[in-house]
């Protein structure tokens, strides 16, 4: 036997709004989704996964040594420079590429130069901490 409507419903007929539809899960996930975004941004931003800076080729002529990191990453010179590396941080530093160029010990507060004469990407790095890395691209 068929029931009537108002035996299935005997409060009457209920609206429903569209908030009551939505579900309260969709906000968590665009939440979740956006903070996921902005983490992604901001590792990418400050790891080593981000392009390195670049200095112009005749914007600077230096490499600073700030506590365990040659800034800048990547310096670009003209064919016959001096690059003067400055060792800012409170331990002492080298910069060397084997067969091409050793600063030795540069102290703190100190700073050694050297001079490219042939074109290329030289990749050097501080012998006491192996770590640290850098490249200098002479055009």
């Amino acid at each position: 036997m068929a029931r009537s409507a108002r035996e299935l419903n005997p409060n009457g007929p209920r609206f429903v709004s569209p908030a009551m539809t939505t579900s309260p899960q969709r906000p968590t996930v665009l939440i979740l989704i956006a903070l996921a975004a902005l983490a992604i941004a901001g590792f990418a931003a400050t790891s080593g996964g981000a392009a390195e800076p670049t200095a112009a080729a005749s914007a600077s002529k230096g490499v600073t040594i700030v506590s365990f990191a040659f800034k800048p990453g990547t310096l670009k010179v003209k064919r016959g420079a001096r690059v003067s590396f400055s060792n800012t941080s409170n331990t002492t530093h080298t910069a060397t590429r084997a067969g091409s160029f050793d600063t030795k010990g540069i102290a703190p507060g100190k700073s050694k130069t050297v001079q490219f004469d042939k074109r290329g990407t030289f990749a050097y790095h501080c012998k006491i901490h192996p770590f640290m890395k850098g490249r200098i691209v002479v055009e």
